[in-house]
């Protein structure tokens, strides 16, 4: 899971904490793919979250649309005032005040604070769940996302150092290699995963 898996998504780029924040907001439960457009479009007319309180045509609406999940744009719009009201327009570092914003939850909070702030935070979702699920045998359902197993085995896999690039390579083998039809062949891990030796091998 080298620094080539990188796939080159903008919202990787960036070096404004707002846009790296709402992109992280965007990608829930939406493919990366159909983010990109949308990011462009709100990111080269929305620097602030006070430039979204300050736009009376509330036009990030219009853009934000082809998200589809439209109390996605209720939440966000309560999290810019909150950003403006409460912090000035800085964005907290502390999980704990970060999940006490709208529509933001622990998966967005840890993604957020891994790739901007480099915390060693985890990152438990679908496709990471999946992978662990796979490669070590474990049953799953639609509640492993709060399985304290998954969470406890995603964070041992977690190194000290430069986790931010680790759960970007990561994700990007969950979804390359390791997605919902999996690359057994191709996978570099393949000789001790479970599901490969047990089904395909």
């Amino acid at each position: 899971m080298g620094e080539t898996c990188y796939q080159d998504f903008p919202w990787r780029k960036t070096k404004i904490l707002f846009h790296a924040l709402v992109a992280e907001m965007f990608l829930q439960r939406t493919k990366a793919n159909q983010v990109i457009k949308v990011y462009y479009n709100f990111t080269e007319k929305y620097k602030t979250p006070l430039d979204i309180l300050n736009d009376k045509s509330k036009s990030h609406r219009k853009i934000l649309k082809p998200l589809g999940l439209h109390w996605r744009i209720q939440f966000f719009e309560t999290m810019c005032r909150q950003l403006v009201e409460d912090y000035n327009c800085t964005i907290p570092d502390d999980k704990k005040e970060l999940m006490e914003l709208a529509g933001i939850g622990d998966y967005v909070a840890s993604a957020y604070l891994s790739f901007q702030l480099q915390k060693p935070e985890p990152l438990i979702d679908s496709n990471t769940v999946r992978f662990v699920s796979r490669y070590f045998g474990i049953e799953k359902n639609q509640e492993s996302r709060r399985n304290k197993e998954f969470k406890s085995i995603i964070k041992k896999l977690l190194p000290n150092r430069k986790a931010n690039k680790f759960n970007y390579s990561f994700l990007d083998f969950t979804m390359m290699i390791c997605g919902p039809k999996p690359i057994c062949k191709k996978c570099m891990l393949n000789k001790r995963c479970k599901y490969y030796n047990n089904n395909l091998n």
